[in-house]
This record gives C-alpha cells, structure tokens and sequence, in this order.
C-alpha cells in the first residue's frame, strides 16, 4: 500500500485500541505489529519471527517479553479482531500476520508484476511503470561487512589483472589440444584446463595458446602434461594482447589523478603561504629554499607550497607565519656549512626542585616546554630530558645560577 495509506491504517488501529483500553504486553505487540507493517507499507507478512516483535518492544523501551507471552497477546489481538494471526507449525518455520480486513476496506492494494516489482500503473501494466526496489538484506550485520560497490561503467579501483573468460574460449582451446594432451586422464585434464583459463584470463587469445601447445612434440615424450606446463609457463607469460591496453588506460589514468591530486595540493599550500606572506617574505622563503637544497627553485610556486608544508611539520605549535619566518631565520642565520657555536655547560651539582619536577613529569620525546619534536635530551640533566635548542638557553641560564648560588653559598 501508499505510504499515505499506511498512515491511515496505522491511525485507525491505534484509534480502535484506545477504545478497547489495551495494556501490558498486548498493547507493546500491536505497537510492534504496526511498526512490522505499516512501518514497511506492508499489509501482510508472512514471514513474521515472534522474535522480531520481541526486539521491536525492547528497542521501543518495553520489557523483552517470553516467547509465549508474545504469541497469547497477538492470539489476544486477533481474538478482538484488530490483526489476522496464524502461528507457526513446525521447525523452521515462520508466523503469519495481518491487518484486520475491517481497516483496510477502502485501501488499493498495489500490484505486483511477475518478477514481485510494483506496479504504478494499473492500466499499462508495462515494465516501464515498475518500480525496482532495493535487493533483501543479507541475513548478517553489514557494519562489518560493508558491501563491495560494483558498476560496469566504473574505472578499476585497481589495476585490472585479469579479463573476464568464456566458456567458449576455453572449449575451444580443449577441443583444439593435440591428441597427446586430449588423451590425458581426467584429473590432469582438469588441471591443464585450470591453467589455460588462467592464460586466458590474463588477457591471451585462444589462437595464441594453442600455437604454443600444438607444437611437434618428441616421440618419446613420457609426460606430456609436464611439457604443456612448461610451454605455459615459458612461451605464454604475462599479460596478453587484451589485458596489456586496459593495463595501460588505468596507469594512464593513475597519473592524471595522482598529477591532478599533486596540482591541488600545491595550489592549496601556495595559497595558504601567501595569505600571510608579502612579496618580500616570500623572496626571503625562496632565497632560504636555495641556501638549504643548494640550487634556486625551479618552481616558485612549488617551493613556496613545500615551504608551508615544511614547516607545518617542524613547527606544529606555531601559527604558519611565525612557523615560516621561524624557518627562515634558521636557514638564512646559519647557512650550511658554517659551524654553529654551541655554548657548554657546566654539568649543575644540584638543580631546582620546580625544574625536575617539571621535566620527570613531562618526560618524552618532545621538548618538556614547548612540546617541539625537534628536541634533544641533554645530558646536563639528571634526567637527561628533551629539551629543544630554541628553550636550552632558559633552562641553561637558571641552572648556571643555581650552580653559582650553591658555590657562593659554599
């Protein structure tokens, strides 16, 4: 029935059980009846599990009914003439439910063709006016087992490895073998069958693998089905003529998309760069590109994008902009090859209580203040913790003070 009609129907069972003052179980089952049916626009089901109502009433915030309570309460339902009950007999079997013919007298039944497609048009009655629905459901839990999408008219997901084969293709390649290999057992019949269709799927003609098969063969040949394996595996390797161009066509594509993908990666860092860039910032990116590969940039737009991406990585706690001067001044303030002075410190006696406290807490890979993954653990703490270069300074200063403290002290 219409969806309209289900609406209908639903109202005027509901509306007829307020009168007869339902409750308990049997007002759960007719609520579990009517979201079975109406609910799907169903007017019967003959495929009804008692089961089913139970979880429907769970699902609905109700008790988990027994089994035999929902079977007296739809007994009770159709006892008052509100549904058709017609249990289950035997093993494997399943009930059958409907709607009282007193509240579907005026309801169109719609028809079915005979592949089960409804029919919009009554008068026509042609294919055309059918509406195809949707497959069943399998009987298990698809949120593990998503379906597989398939269309004809799609491009491979990946590279196609094998074409599809006939049953005439692989008769006639059977039919066409020399008369040593026709008169093989049935067992390696069947396995030199197997390993033709497998040439054939890989995209080989037929022709081709019997030219390769029907060559003279020695008189004293003890094992022929030997030999055919080896001529397969030696004169019929690879991909054939009609797998090596739909080969091709997908890797052909494979590097639009992955070219197009690369372009829209560039396009989208470049313009990140210069929202917050000025042209004289962005001479400075390309001039510390050249100062850390060695060559100027072949293209700007390029190496201003790996710029931004760059340093989104080595400086993940800054904003773009600080993260770009950050590593500008890095590249241009100490070019390569020019020693970078490091100042040494005197290994502290004893340190602040708030200082190792702070690093045993914080202790990892990163850097224990700023959290920078450009740290190095520095082997003047007792703890040996991370500390970046840009933070040593800090935590150097204050150590050197305790130290000359406790010397005063002293």
């Amino acid at each position: 029935m219409a969806f309209s009609d289900a609406e209908l129907v639903r109202g005027r069972l509901q509306a007829h059980a307020d009168q007869l003052g339902l409750r308990g179980a049997r007002r759960h089952t007719l609520a579990a009846v009517l979201t079975l049916l109406c609910g799907w626009s169903r007017l019967t089901d003959d495929r009804v599990a008692l089961g089913q109502l139970i979880e429907l009433i769970a699902a609905a915030g109700g008790r988990r009914y027994d089994l035999k309570t929902i079977g007296r309460a739809l007994a009770g339902l159709a006892a008052d003439n509100l549904i058709v009950y017609r249990p289950a007999q035997g093993r494997s079997r399943r009930a059958f439910v409907a709607i009282h013919e007193q509240f579907i007298g005026d309801i169109a039944v719609l028809a079915r063709d005979r592949e089960g497609r409804i029919i919009t048009s009554a008068a026509t009655q042609s294919d055309t006016d059918s509406v195809t629905f949707s497959r069943r459901s399998p009987y298990k839990n698809q949120s593990h087992y998503p379906p597989t999408p398939r269309h004809r008219t799609e491009p491979h997901a990946s590279r196609p490895t094998e074409v599809e084969v006939s049953t005439d293709e692989l008769r006639q390649v059977l039919t066409g073998l020399p008369d040593p290999l026709a008169r093989l057992p049935k067992h390696l019949r069947w396995m030199l069958g197997a390993q033709i269709r497998n040439r054939l799927a890989a995209g080989w003609l037929p022709e081709q693998i019997l030219d390769k098969l029907c060559q003279p063969m020695p008189s004293n040949l003890q094992r022929p089905w030997r030999l055919a394996l080896w001529r397969l595996h030696h004169n019929v390797p690879g991909a054939g003529p009609r797998l090596r161009p739909l080969q091709r066509d997908w890797e052909q594509r494979a590097r639009r998309q992955a070219h197009t993908e690369q372009q829209r990666t560039i396009a989208h860092w470049h313009t990140e760069v210069a929202a917050v860039t000025d042209p004289a910032e962005r001479a400075e990116l390309l001039r510390a590109h050249q100062v850390k590969f060695g060559r100027p940039a072949q293209d700007p737009i390029a190496a201003l994008a790996a710029a931004g991406r760059r340093v989104t990585r080595l400086f993940p706690q800054l904003p773009l902009a600080a993260a770009l001067q950050r590593w500008t001044a890095e590249i241009l303030g100490h070019p390569a090859g020019e020693p970078v002075a490091v100042a040494t410190v005197r290994p502290p006696a004893a340190a602040s209580t708030d200082l190792l406290m702070d690093l045993a807490i914080s202790g990892g890979c990163a850097c224990v203040v700023c959290g920078s993954p450009r740290a190095t653990a520095r082997l003047e703490l007792p703890l040996k913790s991370m500390v970046c270069d840009q933070c040593w300074p800090v935590i150097a200063a204050e150590l050197a003070s305790d130290d000359d403290a406790e010397w005063m002290a002293a």
